[in-house]
């Protein structure tokens, strides 16, 4: 069991990354169409089988072993309340608007931005993947100007005319492969609300 200090300081730490990430940002012209799915990968990962996750926009399934946190301003939480190092892995949801009406380069350009004004290096954007029949930019950074030092996997999308990023955040000792599988797991299991 965590003691309270231990679950202070992080949930203290995670309000900071928030803060850091956190904005709606503000839509910009007019909106254009989403990009087309034809591009965007389905996700074939094994479903995530630990607590589900809902709010009026959204719901998904985290790993077992991870639990939602109230302790936030992010749209959605989710903690791996297992992880004992100086970092907690976690995933958290933030609305994003200046996302609606991008597509294309557009959008992974704004992705790659938010990224950078995290002060994240090495980001590097992958093929987009399905989300719940939206198209998703997948981007993954290295942040080491802070303390810990985290990695991230991150995906922009917009359903609804509003804009989505789902950020998981690992301790820079788990490999892609595992970041990979556990995102995935999540994401399969996302459903829109409306």
């Amino acid at each position: 069991m965590r003691s309270p200090v231990r679950s202070a300081a992080v949930a203290a730490m995670l309000l900071a990354t928030l803060a850091a990430c956190s904005g709606s940002g503000s839509d910009q012209g007019t909106p254009k169409p989403a990009p087309s799915l034809t591009s965007a990968t389905p996700l074939s990962a094994e479903p995530a089988d630990g607590d589900d996750i809902s709010n009026d926009d959204f719901s998904y399934a985290v790993p077992e072993g991870w639990a939602q946190s109230e302790e936030t301003r992010a749209a959605s939480l989710a903690v791996d309340v297992k992880d004992q190092d100086e970092f907690p892995d976690h995933m958290y949801v933030i609305t994003y608007d200046s996302l609606v009406g991008l597509e294309g380069a557009d959008r992974d350009a704004a992705a790659e931005e938010l990224l950078a004004d995290d002060s994240a290096t090495h980001i590097k954007t992958h093929d987009p993947v399905q989300v719940d029949g939206e198209s998703a930019v997948h981007t993954s950074a290295y942040v080491e100007l802070s303390e810990p030092k985290y990695r991230i996997e991150q995906y922009a999308v917009v359903h609804d005319d509003k804009g989505y990023v789902i950020t998981f955040s690992f301790s820079p000792d788990v490999p892609r492969s595992e970041r990979d599988t556990i995102s995935e797991s999540v994401l399969t299991t996302w459903k829109w609300q409306s």
